[in-house]
């Protein structure tokens, strides 16, 4: 029997989506291809670390490389729903 995930609070899913970051940043092509995709530089990842969509994007980012996801989950000891039921917590308006 499957048992539903819990919703995940907002400071959890911020606390995941810094854990991503932390993990995206210790890896050079994978920050590379973060930087890439993203259209962020060296010079500029600090002041959209602040904006209010950061956390959200972060965790969209992972949620749409499913192999970046499952490294992350096992990174962190949880199952890749978790850090999806992290990101949806972010983006309530688009799962809603």
């Amino acid at each position: 029997m499957n048992t539903p995930l819990k919703r995940v609070t907002r400071e959890e899913a911020e606390n995941v989506a810094l854990q991503a970051f932390s993990f995206i940043m210790s890896d050079e092509e994978r920050l590379g291809r973060f930087l890439a995709v993203s259209g962020l530089g060296p010079d500029t990842i600090r002041s959209a670390a602040s904006s209010p969509g950061f956390f959200a994007g972060i965790l969209d980012y992972v949620a749409s490389d499913e192999p970046l996801l499952i490294a992350l989950a096992k990174e962190m000891n949880t199952k890749p729903e978790y850090i999806m039921q992290a990101h949806w917590s972010l983006s309530p308006s688009e799962f809603e």
